[in-house]
């Protein structure tokens, strides 16, 4: 097994906590998606960038029924997602949407102000920095993680040719289509970091976006019954499984999922400077994000994110990123009693919905519109996404 140098040290301590996962984890981080990768591979063989979007479209349509002229990759990849895997349960999924629709006030500031951030303190934070794509568009990579949550946990969503199935798909052929502009870069380092966007990479992201956010979210105050908790897993789990996490390592249930968090994230090398870039990109564009752009407005409220983000990372990992000093009140445990009253009101109080001006998940949906994003299955061009087409 080839070691990438930046995860030796890491690694070397995984073993120590868990030898199985630490092995599962390191392995893919040179394997990235060969069905996926062979599907662009055969599209910028065969076609021009303006083709791209109308045949995947044309594709993803009806899955269950393929026109002709299709790549055979991109059909095989079609079909094999289309034959949902035995183990997926829709009783687990409906469970998770009535917990995610529930909790929509909390599980955005989970996601922006902990999960993501998180996220970015791994090596994948390297091929979105050299791409640029969150340095000059930190707030459309937020809605465009808002709006893969909604359309995940929507009813019928992820059944293949629901908006979560086409969406995972469209964010897989990136991943591949990123990966094969990335390998080939200067700027790509494969000996010290391994595969850009590796099987690694998105298991970890995958367990990031789901055992680790509904820890986030508990601290917030958001409230989920047993079932809920495991259905907003399972719900990943078969996300993860759609966007090419190779079963051998695709976990099974929350403690699994965090467990493979616990030990990926002690692989990984301590946040570099892309890291440190991605994650202050990410935290400074949640007020964007909620529209407020006022500088005299935007400062506080980024500091009480700054506050917050800090508080459910942990202070190693937010003096890492570089992030503001700790303030004298913590925030955590006021926003979790503020959550958790207003859920009381609205249980116990009749008519306070009709006073409540609090967040919900019609307001998450209007915040999570990319326009276009959602209609689109163009790929990336260039390494650089300044001198990309669009997509």
């Amino acid at each position: 097994m080839r070691i990438p140098s930046s995860y030796a040290d890491g690694y070397e301590a995984a073993r120590a906590v868990e030898t199985r996962l630490a092995d599962d984890f390191i392995r893919h981080t040179t394997i990235g998606d060969p069905l996926a990768d062979r599907v662009v591979e055969d599209l910028a063989a065969t076609c021009s960038p303006e083709e791209v979007h109308p045949l995947i479209a044309s594709a993803l349509r009806d899955p269950l029924q393929l026109p002709d002229g299709l790549p055979d990759s991109l059909r095989e990849l079609v079909n094999e997602v289309s034959a949902i895997p035995d183990w997926y349960d829709p009783t687990l999924a409906q469970a998770a949407t009535r917990g995610f629709i529930r909790n929509s006030n909390i599980i955005p500031a989970a996601l922006a102000g902990a999960a993501i951030v998180e996220g970015f303190s791994t090596l994948i934070s390297k091929s979105f920095r050299i791409r640029g794509r969150i340095t000059q568009n930190g707030v459309r990579r937020l809605r465009q993680n808002l709006l893969h949550l909604a359309d995940q946990y929507l009813p019928g969503g992820m059944e293949p040719g629901g908006d979560g199935w086409r969406l995972t798909l469209r964010i897989r052929l990136v991943h591949a289509q990123s990966r094969m502009l990335l390998k080939d870069s200067d700027e790509w380092d494969a000996a010290a970091h391994g595969l850009p966007i590796s099987a690694a990479n998105i298991l970890l992201a995958s367990t990031t976006f789901s055992a680790r956010l509904l820890q986030h979210a508990r601290r917030l105050g958001a409230k989920f019954s047993d079932m809920e908790w495991e259905g907003y897993v399972h719900v990943w789990r078969y996300t993860a499984w759609i966007m090419g996490v190779p079963e051998a390592i695709l976990f099974e249930d929350y403690d699994e999922a965090r467990r493979r968090f616990e030990i990926g994230m002690l692989c990984e090398p301590p946040p570099d400077d892309d890291a440190i870039i991605m994650a202050n990109s990410i935290v400074n564009s949640a007020p964007l994000l909620l529209g407020v752009k006022d500088p005299k407005e935007r400062r506080p409220f980024a500091t009480f994110i700054y506050q917050v983000c800090r508080e459910l990372v942990g202070d190693e990992l937010a003096d890492q990123f570089l992030f503001p000093p700790s303030r004298r009140i913590p925030q955590v445990p006021l926003l979790w009693l503020k959550h958790r009253l207003r859920r009381v009101a609205l249980e116990r109080i009749p008519g306070f919905h009709r006073l409540d001006s609090g967040y919900d998940y019609m307001e998450m949906l209007d915040i999570s519109n990319v326009g276009d994003f959602e209609q689109s299955y163009s790929l990336p061009t260039t390494v650089h996404d300044e001198a990309s087409r669009p997509w």
